[in-house]
């Protein structure tokens, strides 16, 4: 694989940002973070799909100049065949139809297919909307669906709306996608998969990479702790003579060189990463607390 040259401020600051990554990692957190910092200049609006522990549509104002979107199908899809038909009574009478209401969650493909086209609608009214896509396998589909329907499809409303989406997705000045990861060799690996996916599909439009929670080596540094570490702590993990920390200072040290020979993963395939530091979980109080914190990190590493 050939080095990714995709800087991270480059992509996170298109006005279509998808965030991508396996089931905690920390993109709820980190795309919620990414909208705080945008919305501080400009209006941007934060999407999560079908998120039960968040309120569903409409959208609602979160601050002065960020708005969220946790969208759901039916109403997406209600909006959808508004907008084809044009006519309010006529919509009326084709959502009510029993075999058109079972076709629409039923046909493979067209519930991802519509969830995809009311984010790629909002993008001209905010300057920047910022996705939370599902894990990685659902969140690829969402992609896969609007090929499919390109595809099969030749002509009418659903080829178009298809290829206008597709055609978004592709151009790097307007869509960018960002792979976050732990510093975890399952993490790490399955985004290399989902990296190739993603460059199969829009291979104009390549993704940065992002490695979530990355334990700090401590207030001395590693350098500095070198008389503390165990003769054998800087070969490979797997040669220690223990996992096992002896103490705080230990814990330390072999954390964040466990993470350190993770990081590898990437490093020796050419991919060049930014990193967001391991932050304490938030309170019940403020669940989204680290999201403020994360955007303060943004901010600090000149990433937005």
């Amino acid at each position: 694989m050939s080095s990714n040259p995709t800087s991270i401020s480059s992509v996170l600051n298109r006005n279509l940002v998808f965030i991508h990554g396996k089931g905690g990692v920390g993109k709820t957190a980190v795309s919620h973070a990414l909208s705080l910092s945008l919305a501080k200049n400009q209006n941007t609006l934060w999407v999560t799909i079908e998120d039960p522990t968040l309120p569903a549509e409409p959208i609602r104002q979160l601050g002065p100049r960020l708005w969220h979107l946790n969208s759901e199908f039916t109403p997406a899809f209600e909006e959808y065949a508004s907008l084809k038909i044009g006519v309010s009574h006529l919509t009326r009478l084709f959502l009510k139809n029993k075999v058109i209401r079972y076709l629409a969650h039923a046909a493979p493909g067209i519930h991802d297919l519509v969830l995809l086209g009311k984010i790629w609608s909002e993008r001209t009214q905010y300057s920047h909307v910022v996705v939370d896509m599902p894990s990685t396998g659902y969140g690829l589909a969402f992609f896969q669906s609007a090929e499919n329907f390109s595809k099969l499809f030749r002509g009418g409303p659903l080829h178009r709306d298809a290829e206008a989406m597709l055609e978004t997705f592709r151009d790097p000045y307007s869509s960018g996608h960002l792979i976050v990861a732990l510093p975890e060799e399952m993490p790490l690996r399955e985004s290399i998969e989902l990296n190739e996916f993603l460059l199969h599909l829009f291979p104009k439009n390549p993704a940065a990479f992002l490695i979530n929670r990355v334990f700090p080596a401590g207030p001395k540094g590693l350098n500095e702790w070198s008389e503390e570490i165990d003769p054998d702590f800087s070969a490979p993990p797997q040669s220690w003579k223990s996992p096992f920390a002896k103490s705080a200072t230990d814990y330390v040290l072999k954390r964040a060189e466990l993470e350190n020979f993770n990081k590898r993963i990437w490093q020796d395939l050419g991919i060049s990463f930014g990193e967001l530091p391991y932050l304490p979980p938030p309170s019940a109080d403020d669940p989204f607390a680290l999201s403020h914190l994360l955007a303060e990190q943004l901010r600090n590493k000149a990433y937005v």
